[in-house]
């Protein structure tokens, strides 16, 4: 039930980001204030949606992720139904952009820790699931946005759609938390000794494995469960149990399956022990006030340490410069096709929710094979999907268009769908969460860029030509520059063994 209601969350709140290409075709004619101006609706929409994610995870560590969503779908409907008043584009910039994008901010989040924290084996299976409601919502609201302002205008539509999001509310009540369960506390003496461990090292310093490959279980539930309801009902204080302290797992932002994770990685007895250590600590949070669990969830998402790990910086000038291109075919693929007199423009991008829908499964899938290189399939899709952006200018029939749709839709579904896994590939898990904040920080401003400067090309040079060369550009040289990491990284190893010689 909770993977049902995050995949419906998906449908409703991506289902009108993706396809207000429908609605800016519509408020270009109704309010000619211009493309570039328009284009601001989307992009701070977009923008304040992605960076409210730190924010986001402090609301959720105190108060969780049923009381965030639920406020969430309330400010957004209220905002969205207020835009349907609306007198100009600024008042649109200020409903729709900031108003409906902190709400969209407030959804966003726990529709996918709500996931994660249900599920070890088949959590790839659940999220994949989960986070296909996206393109599914892209398929279905792109036609229906477009009946419903043929019949009741865009302020009908707006009105309909804003009332339609409060289905996120009793969504949002169907994410429970996690049960309780008592376990056996595990102290060091009982830890294994060098040499005559059964354990294996796993990819993870999160994951235990023995030598069979089995999971211990007693293990996996002490290092992987939630810090705040690990502790028996009479240890915990009154005040602890209005957060959910979610945020603190190292894996809760994790997409992929915790079985692959642990197949492929290891950690050595040593290691073992600082991560039993970890978890104390982690525990402790629970006993602090819920107004510090939020601060220090903040905190962490935020924290720039990152910012002198080569790696890291590479992949986020890669996901900034990803994240320029991504949302212009959304945007602009109805009025580009509608200026070449093509009818029902609005399939175009329904074609390019359902062949992400397939996309995502696709490469959710195969992505935990241990064949498969998974940082090679993102840089690969990356790169065909800006090419063939750029390619769409040679299309001039709706066959052609749609051909493109299928294309970009596909290999676009690696951006969302493997951006957690690489970057614990590339990282490792203990720094997901410091990782993924400041990556959507880093998204939400250049979601800001695309959109605003892809119109400000066409009011200048009067063609949407430029506009989806600039897009095809940056997504083919973001996935192109990851091409260098395994160099990053041997240099990397290599510094690190002559300074240890």
């Amino acid at each position: 039930m909770v993977v049902f209601a995050s995949f419906m969350i998906h449908i409703v709140t991506d289902g009108m980001t993706y396809s207000f290409g429908v609605f800016y075709a519509e408020f270009l004619t109704y309010f000619n204030e211009g493309q570039s101006k328009t284009a601001w609706i989307v992009s701070i929409l977009v923008g304040v949606t992605l960076s409210s994610g730190p924010v986001s995870s402090s609301f959720v560590n105190r108060w969780g992720c049923r009381t965030v969503t639920v406020a969430g779908a309330l400010l957004s409907s209220v905002c969205v139904v207020a835009s349907a008043f609306a007198k100009n584009v600024t008042t649109l910039i200020f409903t729709i952009g900031v108003g409906a994008g902190v709400g969209f901010g407030l959804i966003y989040l726990p529709a996918i820790v709500s996931v994660t924290v249900w599920f070890k084996r088949y959590r790839s299976l659940a999220t994949g699931i989960a986070v296909c409601g996206s393109g599914l919502g892209t398929f279905l609201f792109a036609p229906i946005t477009d009946a419903l302002i043929s019949n009741y205008g865009w302020r009908g539509a707006m009105a309909l759609i804003g009332a339609f999001i409060l289905n996120c509310v009793p969504l949002g009540l169907m994410f429970r938390a996690v049960p309780e369960r008592p376990i056996t506390p595990i102290t060091e003496p009982m830890l294994p000794k060098q040499n005559k461990s059964p354990l294996k090292r796993s990819q993870s310093s999160e994951q235990v494995v023995r030598a069979n490959g089995k999971f211990e279980d007693d293990v996996a539930r002490l290092t992987l469960s939630q810090p705040a309801l690990n502790k028996p009902h009479e240890q915990q204080k009154p005040h602890s149990r209005q957060g959910s302290g979610i945020m603190q797992r190292p894996d809760v932002l994790y997409q992929g399956s915790m079985t692959s994770l642990a197949r492929f990685r290891g950690v050595s007895p040593e290691r073992v022990q600082l991560s039993f250590k970890r978890e104390e600590r982690e525990q402790s949070c629970g006993w602090l006030p819920c107004s510090e669990e939020s601060k220090a969830a903040l905190a962490e998402m935020l924290d720039i340490s990152l910012l002198v790990d080569p790696v890291f910086i590479l992949f986020a000038l890669s996901n900034f410069l990803t994240s320029i291109g991504f949302y212009i075919p959304y945007v602009y693929t109805v009025p580009m096709s509608a200026a070449l007199g093509i009818e029902n423009s609005a399939y175009l991008i329904s074609i390019i929710g359902a062949s992400n829908l397939v996309g995502r499964i696709i490469l959710g899938y195969i992505s935990d094979k241990p064949w498969v290189n998974r940082l090679l399939a993102y840089n690969v899709c990356l790169t065909i999907a800006g090419i063939s952006t750029a390619m769409a200018m040679a299309c001039w029939e709706f066959w052609g268009l749609a051909l493109y749709a299928t294309m970009f839709g596909f290999t676009i579904g690696a951006y969302v769908g493997l951006t957690s896994v690489v970057l614990v590939d590339l990282l490792g898990i203990e720094k997901l969460t410091n990782a993924f904040g400041l990556l959507l920080l880093f998204q939400g401003i250049a979601s800001l860029i695309g959109p605003p400067f892809a119109g400000w090309l066409f009011d200048s040079l009067n063609s949407y030509a430029p506009a989806f060369f600039v897009a095809g550009g940056t997504i083919s040289l973001s996935g192109l520059i990851l091409f260098f990491i395994p160099m990053l990284e041997r240099r990397s190893k290599r510094d690190t063994t002559i300074e240890q010689i």
